[in-house]
């Protein structure tokens, strides 16, 4: 079997060659990479508001009173202090301290919502069930068949209130709700992965190509356009958020990866902890740093990068930057002294190396 043949397809496959959607393989599914085009795309986020098919993503269901206690003991953020119905960012880590994955944890009325990358699923249904030797806590995988369709931009207030039964405009950041899009059961949440406002809508996939349809039509006047996974990764980028595989990794640890804020050394005993801890007084590690680049040569990933004429390290992410007046921009990890703010490195790009300067993250932060 080919590589195209084993591809899944999320509820919204149809909806995307409708839109003439440029379809890739990624995390096994076959998924937009583009619309109209990478940087319309990208404006009608940062501008507007542009809508996402995530259904990729992979969907866990929590069940039983030892949840909070038992994720507690597998990542490095608290499980247990989220109030109801909040989301909370997380990192479940190995015994080295490398991440295995970062997720979100929504907490529900009756059950918490796991949401991990497309490609650790299979890694983290495993790896989870693995670890869950408890009788009050259950599992139940939703992977490929809910959907979650992501409203993302300024406008997103606007376009998502009349299909909701509940005021998302009163809704925080970081927090989601039960309750109904278009008539049909769905969990609300006000989080996203772009550097902007916005809702992230998991319902059903039987429902999710009308509801697709719907939003888009109705957003149309609004400037609402569908966007791909090119201006998701362009959006989270500049925003400075992690991808996995590029800033996180089971080499990379969160302090490394600059998720240093989201681990909770108070905690109890958790997987990584010690390492973590050596990391952090050791303070030797190679780190992520943001770098932009001189001139219009862009970097890409695994880019040798220099001190002089001394390797340091490598590139890890890279696009240019529409919100940074067009700049080329990157993640590199390199060691401590060369990822300090103002520090001057090279970028070897074919054969040459370019000027970058070290500067802080995130490099756009929304208003």
């Amino acid at each position: 079997m080919s590589e195209t043949e084993s591809l899944r397809r999320t509820a919204l496959y149809d909806e995307h060659v409708a839109l003439g959607g440029r379809l890739v393989p990624f995390g096994g599914f076959d998924m937009p990479v583009q619309y109209a085009g990478i940087l319309k795309e990208h404006d009608a986020v940062r501008q507007r508001a542009g809508m996402f098919d995530l259904s990729h993503m992979a969907q866990f269901e929590l069940h039983g009173e030892g949840v909070a206690e038992w994720a507690d003991g597998l990542t490095v953020n608290a499980v247990g202090t989220m109030k109801p119905l909040q989301a909370r960012y997380n990192i479940f880590c190995n015994e080295r301290g490398g991440a295995l994955d970062d997720v979100l944890f929504y907490r529900l009325v009756d059950r918490w919502l796991l949401v991990v990358n497309a490609g650790n699923a299979n890694k983290m249904w495993e790896y989870i069930n693995a670890c869950n030797d408890r009788s009050d806590v259950r599992l139940e995988s939703f992977h490929g068949k809910r959907a979650l369709i992501a409203v993302q931009g300024p406008k997103a207030v606007e376009i998502v209130t009349p299909f909701c039964d509940i005021d998302v405009a009163a809704m925080k950041y970081y927090f989601c709700a039960e309750g109904k899009v278009d008539g049909e059961p769905a969990v609300i949440a006000r989080t996203g992965y772009t550097g902007e406002d916005g809702f992230e809508l998991f319902v059903d996939g039987v429902v999710a190509p009308r509801l697709w349809r719907r939003l888009l039509e109705a957003g149309r006047g609004a400037g609402l356009e569908p966007a791909g996974l090119g201006a998701r990764d362009m959006l989270r980028l500049e925003a400075g958020m992690p991808l996995y595989g590029h800033e996180l990794t089971e080499e990379i640890s969160p302090i490394a990866g600059g998720q240093n804020w989201a681990v909770k050394m108070n905690k109890p005993a958790f997987v990584g902890k010690e390492a973590l801890a050596a990391q952090l007084a050791a303070d030797d590690y190679d780190r992520i740093a943001g770098i932009v680049l001189d001139g219009r040569v862009p970097a890409r990933a695994e880019y040798a990068v220099f001190a002089g004429e001394r390797r340091v390290g490598e590139v890890r992410s890279a696009s240019i930057a529409p919100s940074c007046d067009n700049k080329n921009i990157a993640t590199v990890l390199v060691p401590k002294a060369e990822a300090a703010v103002g520090t001057t490195l090279g970028v070897e790009i074919r054969g040459a190396k370019h000027d970058a300067r070290v500067v802080p993250l995130p490099f756009y932060k929304r208003t």
